[in-house]
């Protein structure tokens, strides 16, 4: 890939501009009949995000880069989609136990069940109808049913696209196999062992890591950032509660990290959750460590880069950019299924810890805080599985794609 094409600063923030947009504005998107087309969803925000991290990178690197990113089921059924939508994030928030059975009892699911073969044909004619006259020459699919979608159409013999898959997880599920699919790009050598134990040719799965936004790959000003937020040099407790922790264990666990007897400071990140802002911001007055209370924000990279370790639930792409930044995570409520996995892929490579109730959290960031030694063996660990330029990778394997359709093509 030609990096002497890597952007300027004011490039990128157009670029990002535009994938953002591509998303929400689908006939625009797909009216300039795109050559790479990357589905995502919104089940979560990992997804979309990793879509992103590929698109703007292919945006800077590709010569030819005539591209769309397509939210999948937004496009093909919106009322689908908002069903599902809240299906999801009901069971999720509200049983757990549930979303876990059926994640559990659908992971070794047969590709040629019917059941699959139902999942790979919603949308379908929609789709096809949308591209069939100028078909992509590349699909990058970063959710597991719109590559299954792309496969049936392959397996039909109305598409001939390069079918690509991001997997956005640490674990490996059946809704990701598809017969269709010629590269597989995951995030571990785990995924690829686990992957070929299922039957799939080596030679067609790539160990790329989880595409994050290109800013993890940046050096931070550390001394500016701390400045920013009138830090001194204690180090740093990031916590990212997420949407799905209620609102009281949301003010145990804050509790729980400030009470810890090692002087420190905690980052809340409260998100678009005015609750929890506003949780955070009454326990300020009763805080026995310094506390910076913030909303929504793009700075992720820099507040990671500042911090000693992260309290979250284990998001595939939130764990990946804290292993992109060396940066340990105390897991706590990850969401049942694919996060449980994600907490013992970390766990297993010494790059976190799992708490399993709200006093458990303060203990074990009392003990690492206390242990600087366990805390920088954890950060080393988390570098060594962090794959900051799986963006990259991921986009130099689309544009062989299309150079190498373009050579076989009739003369």
């Amino acid at each position: 890939m030609d990096q002497s094409r890597r952007s300027s600063t004011a490039e990128i923030a157009a670029f990002i501009e535009m994938v953002d947009k591509m998303p929400d504005h689908h006939l625009e998107t797909l009216a300039i009949h795109p050559k790479v087309l990357i589905l995502a969803a919104r089940y979560g925000d990992g997804h979309l995000r990793a879509a992103k991290a590929v698109a703007l990178e292919l945006l800077q690197t590709d010569p030819e880069p005539s591209l769309g990113v397509l939210d999948y089921y937004r496009f093909v059924n919106p009322r689908l989609d908002n069903g599902i939508r809240w299906a999801y994030l009901s069971s999720v928030r509200f049983a757990p136990s549930l979303w876990r059975w059926f994640y559990t009892s659908t992971q070794k699911i047969d590709p040629s069940s019917k059941a699959q073969k139902i999942l790979n044909h919603i949308g379908l004619n929609r789709f096809y109808q949308a591209i069939k006259d100028n078909p992509p020459e590349v699909i990058v699919s970063t959710y597991p049913t719109a590559a299954g979608v792309v496969s049936a159409l392959k397996r039909q013999g109305r598409l001939s696209t390069a079918n690509f898959v991001v997997m956005t997880d640490y674990s490996v599920h059946s809704q990701w196999i598809h017969p269709g699919i010629d590269r597989y790009f995951v995030g571990s050598d785990d995924m690829k062992m686990a992957l070929i134990a299922r039957g799939l040719d080596e030679q067609s799965i790539v160990v790329s890591g989880i595409p994050v936004d290109e800013r993890f790959r940046w050096p931070v000003d550390e001394y500016r950032v701390r400045q920013d937020l009138l830090l001194d040099d204690a180090p740093v407790v990031l916590f990212m509660g997420g949407a799905y922790m209620p609102q009281n264990e949301f003010e145990t666990v804050l509790e729980a990290i400030d009470c810890v007897p090692v002087t420190h400071a905690t980052i809340v990140i409260a998100g678009r959750a005015g609750q929890r802002r506003a949780i955070a911001e009454a326990y300020k007055s009763r805080a026995k460590n310094r506390l910076v209370v913030l909303d929504y924000v793009d700075n992720v990279h820099e507040l990671m880069a500042i911090s000693s370790m992260l309290v979250s639930k284990a998001g595939g792409l939130t764990t990946t950019e804290s292993l992109c930044r060396g940066l340990p995570v105390v897991i706590y409520r990850p969401i049942p299924g694919q996060e449980d996995a994600n907490a013992d892929f970390l766990q297993r490579h010494g790059a976190g810890i799992r708490a399993h109730h709200e006093a458990e959290v303060g203990e074990i960031v009392g003990q690492l805080l206390a242990n600087p030694w366990q805390l920088k063996a954890m950060a080393r660990q988390a570098r060594q599985l962090g794959h900051p330029d799986a963006a990259e990778t991921v986009a130099r394997h689309v544009l062989a794609a299309r150079l190498e359709r373009r050579a076989n093509a009739p003369a």
